[in-house]
């Protein structure tokens, strides 16, 4: 079972990297981490006392408790062997793996620890198997558990640890190379989906150092500052000149290894690389490599982006160690349960025991629960009973709250159509910006107006007619160009000056009620033409797609005169006056002879392209009266 907390330990060749994983959900963070040296020496038979040394110094400065650990073997000590089984080899899998295992590994198994991971193969089942001996997976254990007293959980191999590291982080859908430089190896790392190739390559870090502290003839420690401060140093052009062979041969070296995997993998091709390690951020090391290893981009993996940093973590230290912490997270994510990759190399003897004390401990637990649970079942009994009665009564007094509340929504809400439907008319009355100059300009461009006809435009009235609530006695019917409806404490400007809710309107005084435009215009009819000038007015405006329900009138003045007067206008498009003189006249002489006709067009303007301007709900025209029956 994957634990929720989990330390994962990076023992490398001279510093040990440890980073202190949580687990919250799918995702998880690094709470604690450190890097501490091991004391330089030359011979490694003294290794395992340096090696000591270090993790006391690690377990002194950290709480690790009973926390699990993770910890990760150098790929250079581990056997690594690829084989396919036959198709519908999943049921009998772990037999046909422990055959191969005596095929593939050059010990007898009970030397050795091993274990494998399977993955999809065109021709079968893949199996990738890591072996290591079991002499060095018994040294690191007696330093981790028996002398620095650490819970050890698992084993993997380093390069399995950089696999979870950039699956986790990046979830790469190609053939990846992943590339960490260390301070002794670079480890080369191909990942396809859930396969796996890896390679040590013996060039690295050292062999920089080394060639710094030839030429310049400096000890080790200074080399390696110099190797560390390249891109400060006023030496800068002579440093990167002499370590340019070892770049060229660890480009060599890395050329030569994907040429040797892409001859096993069947003509896969590496599509992209990442590169790890403090290495790989040398001025210019990078993109000297890119310019000999062509086979694929390569991109330096700058920080992190799934896995999160606690607040309480030096960012400054962590931003500066972060390209040698790979290894270290990768085993943590493995150790939380969110990697891809689950190889554990921990001797299967301390897996059966860590099960059985496992399970031991969820023995001990159920049987305390089921005592306790005997224990007190009787004794709380009747206090669950009263508990019950009462949630009851408190349950029934809710539902009765709640149905009064049903009700009283359902009395508020009632109103919304209505409301919503009060809303959409106003909101149409914005979309007349600008129609009202579109009237004036369309109609006083109309050819029938000027000398040459002798017609001669004198009144254009455009306006969204309000409806005054004193008018409507009859219902089909609203009065214009009067004072009262236009501007008075009945009309709908009269009603919004008051600052009232446009909700609470009464119907009559709707805003979005037709728009109205009345013509008038004078014919000097000197020559008895004037009806048929009139008729081509007429006929212009009914040839307008705008003009709707065009209603005329004309009358001849003995004098030049023009006389505005209160008119009617039905919904229907019918002029009415209360003026008698509004109706149709007969000819008249005037004193010189001469004839001034008046005509009058009021018509509604309505945009074919734009229908929702029509008035909603617009009062039907009356039904004509019935003939009398004979």
């Amino acid at each position: 079972m994957a634990a929720t907390t989990v330390w994962g330990l990076d023992i490398g060749n001279s510093a040990i990297k440890a980073v202190k994983m949580t687990r919250v959900g799918p995702a998880c963070k690094i709470e604690d981490f450190d890097i501490v040296e091991i004391p330089p020496g030359e011979d490694d038979k003294d290794r395992s006392a340096r090696l000591q040394t270090a993790l006391t110094n690690l377990t002194a400065n950290h709480k690790f408790g009973r926390d699990p650990v993770i910890v990760a073997v150098t790929g250079n000590i581990c056997l690594h062997r690829e084989f396919q089984l036959p198709p519908g080899s999943d049921d009998k899998l772990g037999e046909l793996v422990q055959y191969e295992a005596k095929q593939q590994i050059p010990f007898p198994l009970d030397q050795v620890e091993w274990g494998y991971e399977r993955y999809e193969d065109p021709s079968g089942v893949g199996v990738a198997l890591i072996a290591v001996r079991k002499n060095d997976i018994q040294e690191l254990l007696t330093l981790l558990k028996d002398k620095c007293n650490l819970n050890v959980k698992g084993i993997t191999a380093s390069p399995m640890a950089l696999y979870n590291f950039i699956q986790y982080e990046f979830n790469p859908q190609q053939t990846t190379l992943i590339l960490d430089a260390g301070a002794k190896g670079t480890d080369f790392v191909v990942m396809n989906k859930r396969q796996i190739y890896f390679r040590t390559i013996q060039i690295a870090g050292r062999e920089i150092t080394r060639a710094l502290e030839n030429k310049f003839k400096v000890p080790f420690a200074k080399a390696e500052d110099l190797k560390k401060n390249i891109a400060q140093s006023p030496q800068k052009d002579k440093i990167l000149q002499v370590i340019e062979p070892t770049l060229r041969q660890l480009g060599a070296e890395i050329q030569r290894t994907i040429g040797f995997y892409k001859s096993k993998a069947r003509g896969q091709r590496i599509q992209q690389a990442y590169l790890l390690g403090h290495t790989f951020r040398l001025p210019g090391m990078a993109e000297s490599l890119q310019a000999q290893v062509r086979e694929a981009p390569f991109a330096i993996v700058e920080g992190l982006q799934r896995v999160k940093i606690d607040h309480s973590c030096n960012a400054e230290v962590w931003n500066t160690e972060f390209p040698t912490m790979a290894v270290a997270i990768g085993l943590g994510i493995q150790g939380l349960g969110l990697s891809e990759l689950k190889l554990n190399l921990l001797p299967r003897e301390l897996v059966d025991e860590a099960k059985g004390v496992a399970m031991k401990g969820w023995v001990l637990a159920a049987a305390a629960v089921v005592l306790a649970a005997l224990g007190v079942g009787y004794m709380t009994e009747q206090k669950l009973l009263e508990g019950y009665k009462k949630r009851l009564e408190e349950l029934t007094a809710i539902e009765t709250n709640a149905k009064k509340f049903d009700d009283k929504e359902r009395g508020i809400t009632a109103s919304f159509p209505k409301k919503k439907d009060v809303l959409e008319r106003l909101s149409r009355i914005a979309r007349d910006r600008g129609r009202v100059t579109q009237i004036f300009s369309t109609v006083a461009a109309l050819p029938v107006f000027g000398a040459e006809s002798k017609i001669y435009m004198t009144n254009l009235y455009v306006s969204r007619m309000p409806l005054g609530k004193d008018s409507l006695a009859d219902s089909t019917r609203a009065e214009v160009l009067t004072s009262q409806n236009l501007n008075g404490s009945s009309s709908v400007y009269g009603y919004m000056a008051k600052g009232v809710d446009p909700i609470t309107l009464p119907a009559e005084l709707r805003p979005d009620a037709p728009m109205v435009v009345v013509l008038s215009c004078e014919v000097d009819d000197s020559d008895d033409k004037a009806l048929n000038r009139f008729l081509a007015v007429e006929e212009a405006l009914k040839a307008l797609p705008e003009v709707k329900d065009l209603r005329t009138s004309d009358r001849v003045l003995g004098k030049v005169e023009h006389v505005e007067t209160p008119l009617v206008y039905r919904y229907e498009g019918q002029l009415m006056s209360t003026d008698s003189r509004m109706a149709p006249a007969r000819e008249t002489k005037t004193p010189g002879g001469k004839k001034q006709t008046v005509f009058h067009a009021i018509f509604r303007w309505v945009d074919p392209n734009d229908p929702d301007l029509e008035p909603v709900d617009a009062p039907k025209p009356a039904a004509p009266a019935a003939a009398p029956k004979k």
